[in-house]
C-alpha cells in the first residue's frame, strides 16, 4: 500500500511541475505590456543571433495586425517544452489576447549560463505551430 501511495505521489508531482518559459520570453512579455510589439521583439531577440535583424523585427507588423483583430495582449502560458540536446530546448506557448489566443514556439540555445532565442515562430492557427503530441498530450480517447 505504501508503495502504491508513493508511486501515485511521484506521478502527480511529476505532472504538476511547471515548464520554465525562459528569460527571453518572460522579458519579452513584460516589454510587450509596457512598450508594444516593437519592444516585444527587441526583448525576445536580445543577445541572440537575430538581435537587430531587420527581417525578424518586421514581425512587429504581424503582431500589430494580430492586435487589431484579437485585442490587447494580456499574458502568456507555457504549454510544453522539449529538450533537444544539453544546449537546445523548444518552448511551446500561448499568447493570450483579449479575444483569442496566438500560438508560438521558441528555439532556445544555451550560451554560457543563459538561454537565448535562436529562432521563433507564432501563428493564429494552432496546427501551424504545435505538433500533435503537444496538443493532445495527456488526452485519453
Amino acid at each position: 500500500m505504501i508503495r502504491l501511495i508513493f508511486c501515485v505521489l511521484l506521478l502527480v508531482s511529476g505532472s504538476a511541475q511547471a515548464t520554465e518559459p525562459g528569460a527571453p520570453l518572460e522579458r519579452a512579455s513584460a516589454a510587450y505590456l509596457k512598450g508594444g510589439a516593437d519592444a516585444f521583439l527587441e526583448a525576445l531577440l536580445k543577445g541572440g543571433p537575430l538581435e537587430g535583424d531587420r527581417n525578424a523585427l518586421t514581425q512587429a507588423n504581424t503582431v500589430r495586425q494580430i492586435e487589431s483583430f484579437y485585442g490587447k495582449y494580456e499574458d502568456f502560458d507555457v504549454v510544453a517544452d522539449r529538450i533537444i540536446t544539453d544546449r537546445v530546448r523548444l518552448v511551446y506557448y500561448v499568447m493570450n489576447y483579449e479575444d483569442a489566443p496566438v500560438f508560438g514556439v521558441i528555439s532556445y540555445y544555451r550560451k554560457g549560463d543563459e538561454e537565448i532565442a535562436a529562432n521563433f515562430n507564432f501563428h493564429t492557427e494552432i496546427w501551424s505551430i504545435f505538433p500533435a503530441d503537444v496538443i493532445f498530450h495527456g488526452v485519453n480517447w
